[in-house]
C-alpha cells in the first residue's frame, strides 16, 4: 500500500496517479514523488513531541495524530501521555498516512503515524493504536476519518476494562466508560445490534466479527439481539465493517 505523506496540488496528484497507477487519493510533498516512483517508503523525522497527540516534524510542519485524543496541559495524565510519545518517536523517522480530512482548523496536518518495520516480516508499528491501548490517550471519532476507527475503538475498550493509564488514574464518570449490557435470552439469537454514539448509525455484529466481544447491547438505547442477518437488516441495521 502506498504511504500517505503530506501536501499536494492537482498537478502533483495527476502525476502520482499516472506514475504509480494508484486509483485513490494520496497526499504527499512534491519532493516525495521520486521515492514513491521507486517504491520506497517516505519517512519524516520527528523534531519534537508537543503533547500526547501532536508532533512537530523536522521541516516545521505540525501533525495532529488522527483518531486519538490525549490529555491537555493541566489535565490528569498529561505528563505521562506526553512522555510516552516522546519515548516512542521523538527524534525518530516515521511514516504518515492520511485519511479524508487532511487538515484541521488550526492548520495542522491530520495523519496516522507509524514507525517503520524493523524487518520484512514485521508489521509497521501503529503509534496511535499503542497510545490508546496503553491508556495514554482516548479514542477520538471523526465520521470522515474511518480507516482505523474499529481498531482504535476496540483498543480503547480493552484499556478501559483493564483500567490502564488514564482509565485507572483519572476520575472519569462511569457513564463515560461503559453502558448497560444484557446477555441474549435465546442462545440461537446472538447477533448484536449496536447503535453508534458517534456517526456510524445502526450496525450488527456476528460472533465471528473481530470485536464482537467488546460490543455491548443496551436495550434502553434501542439496541437488541437478532436471530438472523435478514432480521437485523429488516430492522435497519447494516453489517459492521470489521465483520467477514
Amino acid at each position: 500500500m502506498l504511504n500517505f505523506g503530506k501536501k499536494i496540488t492537482i498537478g502533483a496528484l495527476l502525476a502520482i496517479l499516472t506514475a504509480v497507477g494508484y486509483g485513490g487519493y494520496t497526499v504527499i510533498k512534491k519532493t516525495d514523488l521520486e521515492g514513491l516512483k521507486e517504491g520506497r517508503d517516505v519517512l519524516y523525522k520527528v523534531e519534537r513531541v508537543i503533547d500526547g497527540d501532536t508532533i512537530e516534524l523536522e521541516d516545521g510542519d505540525v501533525v495532529r495524530l488522527v483518531g486519538i485524543d490525549a490529555p491537555e496541559k493541566g489535565e490528569c495524565f498529561h505528563k505521562e501521555s506526553t512522555k510516552a510519545l516522546v519515548d516512542l518517536i521523538e527524534g525518530k523517522k516515521v511514516e504518515l498516512r492520511e485519511d479524508v480530512t487532511g487538515q484541521d482548523e488550526f492548520g495542522r496536518l491530520l495523519r496516522y503515524v507509524f514507525l517503520p518495520n524493523a524487518g520484512p516480516l514485521e508489521d509497521k508499528f501503529f503509534v496511535g493504536g499503542f497510545m490508546v491501548q496503553e491508556g495514554f490517550a482516548k479514542h477520538r471519532s471523526n465520521p470522515l476519518d474511518r480507516l482505523y476507527f474499529d481498531s482504535l475503538l476496540e483498543k480503547e475498550e480493552q484499556a478501559m476494562m483493564a483500567g490502564r493509564g488514564l482509565w485507572g488514574e483519572c476520575d472519569y464518570e462511569v457513564s463515560a466508560r461503559s453502558q448497560e449490557h444484557v446477555e441474549p435470552l435465546d442462545e440461537e439469537c446472538v447477533i448484536k445490534g449496536n447503535i453508534s454514539t458517534e456517526a456510524f448509525g445502526r450496525t450488527y455484529f456476528l460472533p465471528e466479527c473481530a470485536n464482537y466481544g467488546q460490543v455491548k447491547v443496551d436495550l434502553s438505547r434501542g439496541e437488541q439481539y437478532f436471530c438472523s442477518e435478514a432480521e437485523a437488516i429488516e430492522a435497519g441495521f447494516k453489517k459492521a465493517t470489521m465483520c467477514p
